[in-house]
């Protein structure tokens, strides 16, 4: 059986990270992608074709970091995992 992995990505004001996504998601379908983003933050330019693919979820956005932390589990950490256990068929 394959492992598949997931990536939680932090795509506010990290134009650096939408280039390490567009080299990832494209190349490896079975990484699952969660990104994250500031409430107040547009989406990047770039996002529009990383959003795309099936393994990128749709991002998680958060007002505070104290937020997020609380959000973390129930909110980024379990979609991901959820989506993981789909493209294994579980």
């Amino acid at each position: 059986m394959q492992n598949r992995e997931y990536v939680v990505a932090d795509l506010t004001d990290a134009k650096s990270v939408l280039q390490e996504l567009q080299a990832i998601v494209p190349l490896s379908p079975s990484v699952i992608v969660q990104p994250l983003l500031l409430a107040s933050q547009e989406k990047p330019g770039m996002w529009d074709f990383l959003e795309k693919f099936p393994s990128v979820l749709k991002a998680h956005r958060y007002a505070t970091q104290k937020r997020l932390l609380k959000e973390l589990d129930g909110m980024v950490i379990a979609p991901a995992e959820t989506k993981v256990r789909e493209l294994m068929g579980k």
